[in-house]
């Protein structure tokens, strides 16, 4: 529901202030952010923010539908979690996920044992082609996936969950903590992140960009055992920001951003065909729990 995720966008907004402390709640580009504004603005066919001066604020006319936004937005969350007799949703669906996002979905899968007492959700992980492969064959019924946005048609079915952008990793005993991504890269070894997926593509053309030549002491297709690398200071990387990993609380990790980096890495929901009910039960906790404010 494009609509109900624009609405959660617009009281982002208005809670957290501005537009990029919405996008960062919502794990969403500023521009993603201004897009669905703007698209707000045409469906209620009137501006709700005054751009005039620094910084963009809600309008009087934007105010005036706050409380009305926060009513249908309640009511949906209430018929998610109401359209039904709870009990009634039984069955077994399988969903798949790449590694990185098996934390994610499965603490979510466990959250629905409460009120889907029975509705069982198998899990299964594996890269993104082959997670792809097994939803289009009804091997699975759906997967948490990495790629590049899309548009599809039925029966094909993908929709962004969240965005991962480019960090370079280190340990905090490589120097110091002003050092620039680009100096750390030229003066550690570097830990590769598998060099033939689409995450390594994108950070081997950044790496191009920067003129930075780097000296490789092995790739690795975990983003969590580099990181444990990187804490035994085996050297440095370049990896998506894991959402779900708490590396700016972590003591032995340092994340820093890399200038001239604008690529994110997608983390979409993958299904195809017709899908069970509890299928789409799963697809929306996943959506709620990444779109509350």
């Amino acid at each position: 529901m494009s609509e109900i995720r624009m609405l959660r966008t617009f009281l982002a907004i208005e809670k957290h202030g501005t537009m990029a402390a919405a996008a960062d709640r919502m794990a969403l580009t500023h521009a993603a952010v201004g897009a669905q504004m703007r698209t707000l603005e045409r469906v209620c066919q009137r501006q709700l923010f005054d751009r005039s001066g620094r910084s963009i604020q809600l309008n009087d006319a934007g105010r005036s539908i706050l409380e009305q936004a926060r009513t249908v937005v309640a009511a949906y969350d209430s018929l998610l979690r109401g359209v039904a007799d709870t009990h009634s949703i039984e069955g077994t669906v399988t969903i798949g996920a790449t590694v990185s996002s098996m934390g994610f979905l499965a603490a979510n899968v466990i959250k629905l044992k409460v009120p889907y007492p029975a509705l069982k959700v198998r899990l299964t992980h594996g890269s993104s082609p082959e997670l792809e492969r097994q939803v289009r064959a009804g091997e699975i019924d759906a997967a948490v996936i990495i790629s590049e946005p899309r548009t599809t048609t039925l029966p094909e079915s993908w929709e962004s969950l969240y965005e991962e952008p480019l960090v370079l990793l280190a340990n905090p005993a490589v120097g110091p903590a002003d050092a620039s991504a680009a100096s750390l890269l030229k003066r550690l070894p570097f830990i590769g992140f598998e060099a033939a997926s689409l995450t390594g593509r994108h950070v081997t053309s950044l790496l191009r960009r920067l003129r930075v030549e780097v000296n490789p002491v092995l790739e690795m297709n975990s983003i969590a055992a580099i990181a444990d690398l990187v804490r035994q200071n085996v050297g440095v990387s370049i990896v998506p920001s894991l959402r779900h990993a708490a590396w700016a609380d972590d003591p032995q990790l340092v994340v820093k951003p890399i200038p001239g980096t604008t690529w994110r890495r997608h983390v979409a929901w993958y299904e195809f065909g017709r899908q069970p009910r509890a299928t789409a039960i799963v697809k929306n906790r996943l959506l709620a729990a990444l779109s509350r404010p």
